[in-house]
C-alpha cells in the first residue's frame, strides 16, 4: 500500500478515538493524495474546535444550579443537566427520548402551553407551574423557554430553563416568620425599643416607648430622640460617645416625660447600615430606671442620713460632755485669776493668763468642731440662717469674701434635704479656699427659678480645673455632690476653667413643710 494512504488510515483511527493533534504532512509531489491529506488536515482542526467548544459548553450547562431541558420539535427530551437529573431523582439516560410531560402534574399541558404562548410571542416566555421528581416529589417551579436554531436559521427545539421555586418559598416564608418573631418582641417587650435616623428622628417605636416618651403616634412634628434627652450637658457627652463608638452599652440618661417629669433611664444602642456598608441611623432599647433609681436614692439618703446622725451625736457629745468639763476648768481658773490679786508672784500669774488663754482657745476650737459637724444654727433655724453664719465665720478666719443673694422668705424644708445642701455649700466653699485659693464666692438660693424646686448657684474666682482633663463622674469630690443632689432626683451642672473659676448649678425638688417660712 501506498506509504501516504497507510498514514491517512492512521491518522482517521485517531480521529476516531478523539486524538485530533495528528497530522500528516504532504509530500512534494502535489497530486491527489496531498489534496487529500491537506482536507484530511482541515478536518481535524474543524473537530478540534468543535469538541473544545462542545466540553466548554457542556461544563456550562452542567453547572447552572436550574433545570436545563434541550427539547425536540415533538417535545423529546434530548438532554438535561445534572440539576434536573439531581433535582428529579432520574439518571440523564432515562430522561432522554421521554416527552417533557413526564415530568409534569398535569399530563399533556405543559408542551402545549409552550407551543401555543412560543407561537403567539415569537419569543421568549415566562410562566409559573408544577412538575414532580420521579420518587413523587412535588415541586413549584418558574419556567422560561425559547426556541432553538440550526445554523440555517430552522426551528430544531426548544430550550426549557426551570426554576425551583420551593427553596426561594421557603426562604421567604422563613423571612416572613422571622420578621413576625421580631415584630412580636419589638412590640410587646416591656422596655422601650426605637429605630431612629442619624438626626435621632424616630422611625419605629413600640407602645412601651411611646408610653415612656409620651407619645401617641410617631409625625413629622414629634420630638428627635436626642430633643428628649433632659440635661443639655448629658445630651452632648451623649451625642459625642455616640458618634465616636459603634455602640453604647447601658448609658445613664434623663429623659423628659409628660409635664416636664424627669425619667431616670438606662440607654443602649447601636449603629445600622445599609447594604452598602453605610450608617443609616441607630437602634437602641431603653429601660426605665426610676423605681431602681429612687430604691438607690433612698439608700443614699439613709447613709447621708446616718452619717448625719452620727455627726449630731458627736457634736451634741462634744458640747454637753467635753464643753462642760472645759467650761467647769474655766471657772476655776477665773476664781484663781481672782485670788491671784493678793499673790504678788509674776511667775505665778504668766502660767495663770497661759492657762486661760489655751483654755479659750480649746474652746473655740470645740465650737468650730461642732459647728462643722453639725450647725446648732442649722437644726434650730434652718439652712438660709445656717449659710449665712457658716461664711460669717469663714470670713472672720480667711480673706475670703462672700456675696449672698438667698430668698427673703426662703421655705422650711425637709430637715434632711437642709442639711445635704448645707454639706454641698460647705464642702464647696471648703474646696474653693483650699485648693482654688479663691478669694470670693457667691451663693445664690431662691425658689422662684422653677416652682417646686431650690435653685442654687454656687461660684468663686479660684483656680478652676480643666473640665476635659478631669472625669467629674469619678471624682471623689465631684461625684459626692452629684450622689447628694441625685439622691433627691436633682440635677448637677459643673461648669470650670482654669484661671476663672468653678460654677455648680443645683435644681433640687422640695416639699414646704405646714407652709412655714424663714
Amino acid at each position: 500500500m501506498e506509504p501516504r494512504l497507510e498514514e491517512i488510515n492512521k491518522l482517521l483511527i485517531n480521529y476516531s478515538l478523539g486524538e485530533f493533534d495528528y497530522k500528516i504532512e504532504p509530500s512534494e509531489k502535489f497530486d491527489e493524495i496531498d489534496a487529500f491529506i491537506s482536507n484530511i488536515n482541515m478536518l481535524g482542526e474543524e473537530l478540534k474546535a468543535s469538541t473544545i467548544s462542545r466540553n466548554y459548553f457542556n461544563n456550562i450547562f452542567n453547572s447552572v444550579s436550574d433545570m436545563l431541558f434541550v427539547l425536540n420539535n415533538s417535545g423529546k427530551i434530548n438532554s438535561a443537566n445534572r440539576a434536573a437529573t439531581e433535582k428529579l431523582d432520574c439518571p440523564e439516560q432515562e430522561l432522554r427520548n421521554n416527552h417533557i410531560d413526564f415530568i409534569t402534574t398535569n399530563k399533556g399541558y405543559l408542551f402545549n402551553y409552550i407551543k401555543s404562548e412560543l407561537n403567539r410571542k415569537e419569543d421568549v416566555i415566562t410562566f409559573d407551574s408544577q412538575i414532580r421528581s420521579v420518587s413523587g416529589k412535588h415541586m413549584p417551579v418558574n419556567c422560561t423557554c425559547t426556541y432553538l436554531y440550526n445554523p440555517h436559521k430552522e426551528r430544531i427545539g426548544y430550550l426549557l430553563i426551570v426554576r425551583d421555586q420551593s427553596l426561594i418559598r421557603s426562604y421567604e416564608q422563613s423571612l416572613i416568620e422571622s420578621e413576625n418573631k421580631y415584630r412580636n418582641i419589638f412590640e410587646k417587650s416591656s422596655d422601650c425599643l426605637f429605630i431612629i435616623d442619624l438626626q435621632g428622628k424616630m422611625l419605629e417605636v413600640n407602645d412601651a416607648g411611646k408610653q415612656l416618651f409620651k407619645i401617641s403616634k410617631i409625625t413629622p412634628k414629634s420630638k428627635t430622640f436626642f430633643d428628649l434627652i433632659y440635661d443639655g450637658e448629658e445630651r452632648e457627652k451623649f451625642m459625642f460617645e455616640l458618634n465616636s463608638k459603634e455602640i453604647l452599652v447601658d448609658c445613664k440618661l434623663k429623659i423628659k416625660g409628660m409635664n416636664n417629669t424627669v425619667i431616670n433611664c438606662l440607654v443602649s444602642i447601636s449603629k445600622t447600615y445599609n447594604q452598602f456598608g453605610d450608617i443609616t441611623g441607630y437602634q437602641g432599647i431603653v429601660k426605665d430606671m426610676s423605681q431602681q433609681r429612687e430604691i438607690e436614692n433612698i439608700l443614699v439618703r439613709t447613709v447621708l442620713d446616718t452619717q448625719e446622725k452620727e455627726r449630731n451625736r458627736i457634736a451634741k457629745d462634744l458640747h454637753d460632755s467635753l464643753g462642760q468639763k472645759l467650761s467647769g476648768i474655766k471657772f476655776h481658773i477665773e476664781a484663781l485669776k481672782a485670788m491671784q490679786k493678793n499673790i504678788n508672784d509674776k511667775k505665778y500669774d504668766t502660767i495663770l493668763n497661759r492657762s486661760n488663754d489655751a483654755l479659750n482657745d480649746a474652746m473655740d476650737e470645740l465650737s468650730n468642731i461642732s459647728f462643722n459637724i453639725m450647725p446648732g444654727t442649722l437644726r434650730s433655724f434652718g439652712l438660709s440662717y445656717a449659710v449665712k453664719e457658716l461664711c460669717t465665720k469663714l470670713k472672720l478666719g480667711t480673706n475670703v469674701t462672700f456675696d449672698l443673694a438667698i430668698e427673703e422668705h426662703f421655705p422650711e424644708i425637709d430637715k434632711a434635704l437642709e442639711i445635704t445642701i448645707f454639706r454641698i455649700i460647705q464642702e464647696f466653699i471648703n474646696n474653693s479656699i483650699k485648693h482654688g485659693q479663691s478669694s470670693k464666692v457667691n451663693i445664690k438660693m431662691n425658689t422662684s427659678f422653677i416652682p417646686g424646686s431650690i435653685s442654687i448657684i454656687l461660684q468663686d474666682n479660684g483656680n478652676g480645673f480643666d473640665m476635659t482633663a478631669v472625669d467629674q463622674y469619678k471624682g471623689m469630690g465631684l461625684k459626692n455632690a452629684r450622689s447628694r443632689v441625685e439622691s433627691y432626683n436633682g440635677t448637677l451642672r459643673i461648669e470650670s476653667m482654669q484661671g476663672v473659676g468653678t460654677k455648680y448649678e443645683i435644681l433640687i425638688p422640695y416639699n414646704k413643710i405646714a407652709n412655714k417660712v424663714k
